[in-house]
């Protein structure tokens, strides 16, 4: 007999030895209104999933059907030890130029196998010139997602998304709090007497996605 959303619940609790009243808490439940849920009188809501997911990054299809792993991350994981790393089709400009195309076309087009990846790693390829010779044009970076401003490691490499721009830069701090410069690695071609690729400033609020550089593959010379 196939369990129900519920039951699955009480087992997910159990798994991670927890009680009731602590689980409760952690989906923003009183005890006696948690234990209606896993006696099935009522149902798992989705406000239910999204704090277990974020909690514990359990895997809602799991929960909902049986089906996979209880923790998404698990075949995260098996993901990457198998396959590696996403790498998507979508550049990142080495350039501040605005980089077109339809947001939602977004596909897997390989796997890369990286020591040291993290779950939430991905690779995407470089597009442009302002980078060199650190970053070249062709070449794929790999990436980890920085969620915490705080966590800023200033003078790295970032792949950072800003209105409808897509840039890699080199991260400086700027003299006001509020804002941060965009610094470009090509400093020597120049329009005239001034550089090509000039730092560009912008405000913090601005940035929508933030991802460190952890590891550069190079194009091959041939």
């Amino acid at each position: 007999m196939k369990l129900t959303e519920n039951q699955r619940l009480k087992i997910l609790r159990q798994h991670l030895n927890m009680t009731q009243s602590q689980f409760g808490m952690i989906v923003n439940l009183k005890q006696g209104s948690y234990a209606d849920v896993e006696r099935g009188k009522v149902n798992v809501s989705g406000d239910i999933k999204n704090a277990l997911f974020k909690e514990f990054s359990i895997n809602v299809n799991w929960l909902e059907t049986g089906d996979g792993n209880m923790f998404l991350e698990d075949a995260v994981r098996e993901k990457i030890k198998i396959d590696g790393i996403p790498m998507f089709n979508f550049p990142g400009s080495a350039s501040n130029v605005e980089m077109y195309g339809d947001p939602t076309d977004v596909k897997i087009i390989g796997y890369l196998n990286i020591p040291g990846a993290t779950k939430s790693s991905f690779a995407l390829p470089v597009h442009g010139n302002s980078m060199y010779p650190t970053l070249e044009n062709g070449s794929w970076c790999v990436l980890r997602p920085i969620e915490d401003r705080q966590d800023i490691q200033w003078g790295e490499i970032y792949y950072i998304e800003y209105g409808d721009y897509r840039v890699f830069k080199r991260l400086l701090a700027s003299d006001n709090e509020d804002s941060v410069i965009l610094w470009s690695d090509n400093q020597s071609e120049t329009i005239g007497s001034r550089p090509k690729y000039a730092p560009k400033t912008i405000k913090t609020e601005r940035i929508k996605k933030l991802c460190l550089l952890t590891d550069i593959l190079k194009k091959p010379n041939y």
